[in-house]
């Protein structure tokens, strides 16, 4: 499901508070097209993607990464001041692979966001992990993953996962093992 055609904030950031972002997209007629989508089914930008390359596997700790892909333009990020009590907070980054660096929070460690050098005619952009979006807007269904991206590069099993579910696995409402959820298939 794609974003909606509304103009819609997105905010979020690192575990300790020291990071924050806020992704503000504008209505769908504003949006501008992918590069290189076809020409009959344009996907504007941002998007919303599950990840299925090992990089960004390895560098989120996530088995299926999500991320909403956004042109750096619409991003605006801040940092908390500084207090004596505090260190003082930085978003750090590093090089994971040939042309993509992975921004994180130097005081708690939680990864955020990533950048690659672009191929010619796309924007720079922030690709943001779901995982550090505050919870009130992932809750909905405006941040649905629409696409799956490095499928060929991806684990058969998380796959499977990804695309069928496990519905053979037991569900439990919370960290105790001895409560179990059924679930019902529509249908």
């Amino acid at each position: 499901m794609p974003l909606h055609d509304e103009a819609l904030n997105v905010e979020g950031g690192c575990n300790c508070g020291a990071v924050h972002y806020k992704v503000a997209i504008p209505a769908l007629a504003q949006r501008l097209p992918r590069p290189l989508a076809p020409a009959d089914a344009p996907v504007p930008l941002p998007f919303i993607a599950l990840d299925h390359c090992n990089d960004c596997r390895r560098t989120t700790g996530s088995l299926l990464p999500a991320l909403l892909c956004a042109p750096i333009d619409m991003c605006f990020v801040s940092l908390v001041a500084a207090s004596s009590a505090t260190l003082a907070p930085k978003a750090s980054a590093y090089k994971s692979s040939h042309e993509r660096w992975r921004w994180f929070c130097s005081r708690c460690g939680i990864n955020i966001a990533s950048t690659a050098v672009m191929p010619a005619g796309f924007p720079s952009m922030l690709d943001i992990t779901l995982g550090s979006v505050r919870r009130e807007y992932v809750d909905g269904e405006a941040l649905v993953p629409e696409r799956h991206l490095w499928w060929d590069y991806g684990v058969d099993w998380i796959q499977r996962l990804a695309t069928e579910g496990y519905v053979t696995l037991p569900i439990h409402p919370d960290y105790r093992l001895t409560d179990t959820v059924t679930l019902r298939r529509p249908g």
